[in-house]
């Protein structure tokens, strides 16, 4: 295909093209709210392939695979071809695991699986029953822990000194139980995905080079999101000798800090490239100049930001003022954006267009039930995934143990939807295998098992035999694999204890036969064990759906990324936006500054912040407060109304007794 240059430059402004046709040396994008940075970074990457560079020699990751695709998509229209380096965190550094983890000489194979949370759980289950002395701690908490550490480049045993944790000791036993057992499966999580790949370039100099020869260009999307692991993973993939590194992000943008992001990385960037190219994207081209007054009249009150103001790309036809709606109650919310919502449908927008954010999810409650009773279609972002559903990680578990017979945690799974082989027979079966030096799975699939077991009962000798007979499966091609597991474990007749409708089971063991059989159309040359490693670099966030016809309802951090013609905003209220357990601190409420300013900007045409005098809440609280942030709204951008028909009677606050 010849790649035309004029095309990949057509239609940009002159910073977005500055942007574009930059070539060597670092640069920073500072890319405002609909400011075009998917444009840029997929342009950019065209316009090197236009250049000689082969896509080969191009690395890009992102966060999610939602704008992993979109950046796939945008480059293959645009050159003929998609570079295979363009891919979320996790999936480039799982791609390096897959050639590299067994230098690392812990035991781990290229076949190695990836645990996702339900799996992390389970192990640590299993830890903290072999230490009763941590009683009363649950595997998530102790997850949240491990991931911490990781993500912070830490240990567990630094983050409990520095955080005064009880019983210390017997939690760092359990931790580093975790990960030896995690060796001896030949598995990983998702944090060790990005440790492993930043030890092995730190530690060993050979696979440094070798990925600074092969990758020249590396481009880093919402760069104010990484956290401390993935900012020096990105420093260790850097050639030193040209500093090829361009980051796209935005610190006003910044909402990811719980889960370890620091907007210090981007606003540091000039420090660790000297001489780096700073490139400003100001021109919006999704808002209205009001919603884009509003926005940026909020955000200039943050003081650890890069200085920047949107301007609309062109004018707006009449273009409507932030609407600021003061309610009396929750449900009088809930009714007044039901009824907002029926007049803009009725007028011809689709439900589609329409999304209601709130900061957190015990809001959704009185918002549901005014669109159940209006009658309104809706879908909530955030509700149960695909690859979470109870049967696809049932089939999952089985797929994952003809791959790998370590994975005790799918051999307990599988073990369970058998039935007849309970956790202290698995166990004795295990202590069995370690006797012949073998993983359980495999000492259950030896022809000879009941001489090595020398036990009675007839329910282990089934199982092992059931056991056999699944091995014996095929494991290519991967559609044939998964259909063939499907059947011998008769997914179709078993009984999940009336969870839903079986109905739906059966949608999705069919969605899934039909997703491996287009996995393997598009990558003739991948095995099961690739499939399953794709399956679970699958992110969560990827869960809206934009061609179904009703409105959304999401957290203001589900929204990130996404934009909509009619955005309401529910809750600008103290103790929610910002939110109670960060008013104390100055750098959390610049956050939820930010925050809001993210919610704002998902706005096109109209853009409603709804505030309730009064809301019951779990402590008896009723009366609210409007959100300091509306004071640092622009009034010439506003239009206020007030809605007031339940009229509550406001009670006094209720003093629970604590037993």
């Amino acid at each position: 295909m010849n790649i035309s240059t004029d095309d990949i430059l057509k239609n940009l402004t002159e910073d977005q093209l500055s942007a574009v046709t930059h070539l060597d040396g670092p640069m920073l994008v500072v890319a405002g709210a609909g400011s075009g940075k998917t444009r840029v970074v997929t342009r950019r990457i065209a316009y090197l392939i236009s250049q000689r560079i082969w896509p080969s020699q191009i690395l890009a990751m992102t966060f999610t695979n939602r704008a992993a695709r979109e950046m796939q998509e945008r480059i293959g229209r645009l050159v003929g071809e998609v570079p295979r380096n363009v891919g979320t965190f996790h999936s480039c550094c799982a791609r390096f695991l897959r050639q590299y983890i067994e230098v690392l000489g812990d035991g781990r194979t290229k076949d190695y699986i990836i645990f996702d949370t339900d799996d992390q759980k389970a192990l640590l289950k299993q830890c903290l029953n072999d230490h009763p002395v941590t009683a009363g701690l649950s595997p998530g908490i102790i997850a949240e822990l491990i991931s911490r550490a990781k993500s912070a480049c830490l240990t567990p045993q630094e983050i409990m000194t520095k955080e005064a944790w009880d019983n210390a000791e017997a939690i760092l036993e359990v931790c580093q139980a975790y990960e030896n057992r995690l060796r001896a499966q030949n598995a990983v999580d998702f944090d060790d995905l990005l440790l492993l790949v930043a030890r092995l370039l730190r530690e060993r100099p050979a696979i440094r080079e070798i990925i600074h020869n092969h990758f020249r260009y590396l481009l880093v999307d919402e760069y104010q999101d990484t956290n401390h692991l993935q900012y020096e993973l990105l420093k260790l993939l850097v050639n030193p000798a040209t500093n090829n590194i361009h980051a796209t992000g935005d610190p006003d943008q910044c909402i990811y800090s719980w889960r370890g992001a620091d907007y210090s990385n981007i606003m540091n960037f000039e420090k660790d490239f000297p001489n780096a190219v700073i490139i400003r994207l100001e021109k919006n081209f999704r808002s209205s100049e009001h919603i884009l007054n509003a926005a940026s009249s909020l955000i200039s009150n943050n003081l650890n930001r890069i200085d920047k103001t949107l301007i609309p790309a062109a004018p707006t036809e009449n273009p409507q003022k932030v609407r600021l709606v003061t309610v009396g109650s929750d449900r009088d919310e809930g009714l007044w954006i039901a009824r907002r919502i029926r007049t803009l449908y009725l007028n011809g927008n689709p439900y589609r267009t329409m999304a209601v954010f709130y900061r957190t999810n015990r809001q959704s409650r009185a918002l549901e039930e005014a669109l159940v009773r209006a009658g309104i279609p809706y879908q909530i972002i955030g509700g149960l995934r695909f690859y979470a559903r109870r049967e696809i990680k049932d089939l999952l578990a089985f797929l994952r143990l003809k791959v790998n017979p370590a994975d005790r945690i799918s051999l307990e799974r599988v073990a369970a939807y058998r039935g007849g082989v309970g956790p202290k027979t698995l166990a004795a079966i295990e202590q069995c295998a370690r006797e012949h030096g073998m993983e359980s799975f495999t000492l259950l699939c030896q022809p000879d098992f009941a001489q090595r077991w020398k036990k009675k009962g007839a329910k282990v000798l089934d199982f092992a035999n059931w056991c056999r007979q699944l091995n014996d499966l095929p494991c290519t091609p991967v559609g044939h694999a998964v259909a063939a597991v499907h059947d011998f474990a008769d997914f179709t007749h078993h009984a999940y204890d009336r969870e839903g409708p079986p109905e739906a089971r059966l949608e999705n063991l069919q969605e899934m036969i039909t997703n491996a059989i287009l996995y393997e159309r598009e990558h003739e040359e991948a095995g099961l064990n690739e499939f399953l490693q794709d399956i679970a670099l699958v992110a969560d966030v990827d869960a809206h759906d934009p061609d179904r016809d009703t409105v959304v309802l999401m957290t203001l951090h589900c929204a990130k990324g996404l934009e909509f013609p009619y955005v309401f905003i529910a809750g600008v209220e103290e103790d929610y936006l910002p939110h109670a357990n960060t008013v104390a601190d100055p750098d959390q409420i610049e956050e939820e500054r930010r925050l809001f300013f993210v919610g704002i900007t998902r706005g096109r045409e109209e853009v409603a912040l709804l505030n309730a005098r009064a809301r019951a809440s779990w402590d008896g609280g009723w009366e609210r407060q409007p959100s300091r942030f509306i004071r640092e709204l622009p009034m010439e951008d506003i239009v206020r109304t007030n809605f007031n028909l339940n009229n509550p009677t406001m009670p006094r606050r209720q003093t629970f007794r604590r037993w």
